[in-house]
């Protein structure tokens, strides 16, 4: 067999019998059916009227919200943990001296390893579909065939999603040594770029723009271009842009608009080539970011004393 393709397939048996996997994978089902629940008693016991909608409609939107934002954050955890010590454990246990004895190259082996790892990111993803999806079935949230297809319209954007977070996994892993050290890394930094970081940007622009009293529709509009300048730099922003884009034929300014001025959502989803022209530049930017920490990583890989 190929070397690199050894490799890969070394990665994968390994990956899978982590306890980050299952441990995080565990987590993230229990916290997203625990939250579509509360969604679904909510909306059952509000009297929604007017929009165009009706109690399903909504219910089956918010649910999809609720997939789509677990599934992001999930892709974005466990790909850093997956990667995190992708290289620096090999160099610390000295299994890579053997490894490279052998007739295979430095860019066979790291090229390997990413492969490895994405299949296995993309095993705990198909795991969480399907246990979501399920749990959601059991515990007697109503799933329409488009939340059914939650996770397969945006899948070759997920996969290039956790490419991204995988790919600053690995650069860690060639950075930091301690292979500890680099999974503390690897929780840390997604929970504050996803979750966090957002939260602090809109809280801050919210409170200048309010504080200035400045509360009329073009002043929102301001705050929120502010804010969307400010999260340009976040993986999940483009990740979301391309999901509304899929989902409901609008990206996420056009959405945020839409509560303040008489935007509503489209109760059908656009053509799938018509959604991704409207966020075209959200996929572009994140193959971007996806190519630019694993170049770092590949150049500093190539010319790491190994010792």
């Amino acid at each position: 067999m190929n070397p690199f393709l050894n490799v890969a397939a070394k990665d994968i048996q390994e990956s899978i019998r982590s306890k980050r996997l299952v441990i995080t994978l565990a987590f993230f089902v229990l916290a997203g059916v625990g939250m579509a629940y509360w969604i679904k008693n909510l909306m059952m016991n509000l009297s929604v009227g007017g929009g165009g909608f009706t109690d399903e409609q909504l219910l089956s939107n918010a649910v999809r919200g609720n997939l789509l934002s677990s599934a992001k954050n999930f892709l974005a955890i466990l790909s850093m943990l997956i990667g995190a010590d992708a290289i620096n454990r090999e160099i610390e246990s000295g299994t890579i001296k053997v490894t490279l004895g052998h007739p295979i190259y430095r860019d066979q082996f790291i090229l390997g390893k990413l492969l490895g790892r994405a299949v296995t990111v993309m095993f705990g993803f198909a795991i969480f579909a399907v246990v979501s999806t399920a749990s959601m079935l059991i515990i007697g949230i109503p799933t329409s065939s488009d939340v059914i297809f939650t996770f397969i319209k945006p899948l070759p954007f997920f996969i290039m999603f956790s490419l991204v977070y995988l790919s600053l996994g690995v650069l860690i892993s060639t950075v930091i040594k301690k292979p500890s050290t680099a999974i503390i890394i690897a929780v840390i930094f997604p929970v504050f770029l996803e979750i966090v970081y957002p939260m602090l940007v809109s809280m801050i622009i919210a409170f200048k723009t309010i504080s200035s009293g400045a509360t009329s529709p073009e002043a929102i509009q301001e705050m929120v271009r502010k804010v969307y300048t400010f999260l340009m730099i976040q993986p999940g922003f483009h990740m979301d842009n391309i999901n509304n884009a899929i989902f409901y034929g609008m990206t996420s300014s056009q959405i945020a608009s839409a509560a303040a001025f008489p935007i509503s959502l489209q109760a059908q989803a656009p053509p799938y080539l018509e959604a991704l022209g409207l966020a075209w530049k959200n996929i572009v930017l994140l193959f971007v970011m996806m190519l630019i920490p694993f170049a770092f990583a590949y150049l500093r890989f190539m010319k790491a004393d190994l010792r």
